[in-house]
């Protein structure tokens, strides 16, 4: 009997891409973690900065990493949460395609618009804001080549 993953395989790709960019000290999150941490919570009302270096655990502001987002309604917490939030909306738009050409791109965009600004980053931040960009720059990369791979629009 054979597998089909052909549906999964752009999401795999993607993580594995993710996985194989982040650098190896990143990988030990237990010692930034801390008791009741929810990795998978629903939405979020409140401005993070956690696993800054690491791209799959990455919650910067509230909509700024991976299966991570603010609930509806939430303003973004400074203007790099503001790029995440419109990238959140617009591959919702693209019905949840995190392999989107259109939306990575414009997400990059905005990120290094962010950062040319000098704009500052959020109240009580405890990431360095060029790590969190370099680790997002990284994974929309990856997730771009993996689009192109897969003829994403």
């Amino acid at each position: 009997m054979a597998l089909n993953l052909s549906s999964k395989s752009p999401i795999i790709l993607l993580i594995f891409t993710i996985s194989a960019v982040i650098s190896t000290h990143a990988l030990d999150i237990g010692l930034h973690a801390h008791a009741g941490l929810d990795l998978f919570k629903q939405c979020s009302r409140t401005c993070e900065s956690m696993f800054c270096d690491a791209p799959p655990f990455l919650r910067y502001g509230k909509y700024c990493g991976l299966l991570y987002s603010g609930c509806p309604g939430e303003q973004p917490c400074d203007r790099l949460d503001a790029c995440c939030m419109h990238h959140d909306q617009c591959i919702a738009k693209m019905g949840n395609d995190y392999l989107s050409q259109k939306c990575n791109k414009e997400f990059l965009g905005c990120v290094e618009a962010f950062m040319r600004s000098g704009a500052p980053s959020f109240k009580g931040n405890t990431c360095e804001v060029g790590g969190v960009v370099k680790s997002i720059s990284q994974a929309m990369r990856a997730a771009i080549v993996a689009g192109k791979v897969f003829g994403k629009p």
